[in-house]
């Protein structure tokens, strides 16, 4: 099999999913935001990871239906038949901050697996761990009537806090410039190395700052889509 046909493959299966349930009955104490009871008295268990091979920055935008630049604003967690099974889905809203590629959709909810309902909660390693309050680079595609991220956690990148040293030729004691930058998703999984010439997307825009990581985007996009 082909890298790329091995890589589609991989990507279209579904991960499993560590499902925790309370194990007594009443808890003390709240439990931490996002985290069900019953996930904090199953205790720590170990979780199967999702198996990708990296994605290359043409791949993530040929997947994608548009690339945003967004802050998730509400979730909501529900059971849904995916894949011959019951599983636990999350929906969140996102406010778009910046469009990046393609013609994002009025109203943006993104569906990622996992979450909690009630007093069960599920965690899927492998995909975008989107939090309230925080924004992130997402490259959002269309399946099977719903919005998803292009490669799971490998189209999830976070915008955190950075900065700049101040230039050689500057002043004594300027202070750094504050910049904006991307990191890599909390829980990628088992992501495989690539083969072939073209290089990962986490290669190219984890570390690079926002504006940088936005240009490199549009540059990709703007290519994938002349050719098709």
């Amino acid at each position: 099999m082909r890298p790329r046909a091995a890589c589609i493959a991989l990507l279209l299966a579904l991960p499993p999913a560590l499902t925790l349930t309370p194990t007594v009955g009443s808890v003390g104490s709240a439990p931490a935001a996002g985290v069900s009871a019953g996930a904090l008295l199953g205790g720590p268990r170990a979780a199967q990871a999702a198996v990708a091979v990296q994605l290359s920055l043409e791949e993530l935008v040929s997947r994608a239906a548009f690339v945003v630049v967004a802050t998730a604003t509400e979730q909501r967690s529900q059971w849904e038949e995916l894949g011959g099974a019951r599983r636990i889905v999350t929906y969140t809203r996102l406010s778009v901050d910046r469009p990046v590629a393609g013609q994002p959709d009025g109203e943006i909810w993104v569906r990622t697996l996992g979450g909690v309902v009630g007093d069960v909660g599920q965690q899927v390693s492998g995909d975008a761990q989107l939090r309230i309050g925080a924004q992130a680079m997402i490259f959002v595609s269309r399946t099977r009537g719903a919005l998803v991220v292009s490669g799971m956690a490998q189209g999830h990148y976070p915008v955190v806090d950075g900065g700049e040293p101040p230039r050689a030729n500057g002043a004594a004691g300027a202070r750094r410039v504050a910049v904006r930058r991307l990191t890599a998703s909390p829980d990628t999984g088992t992501v495989l190395p690539r083969t072939g010439p073209a290089i990962a997307a986490s290669e190219q825009l984890v570390g690079a700052t926002l504006d940088a990581a936005c240009e490199l985007v549009s540059r990709a996009w703007k290519a994938s889509h002349a050719q098709n």
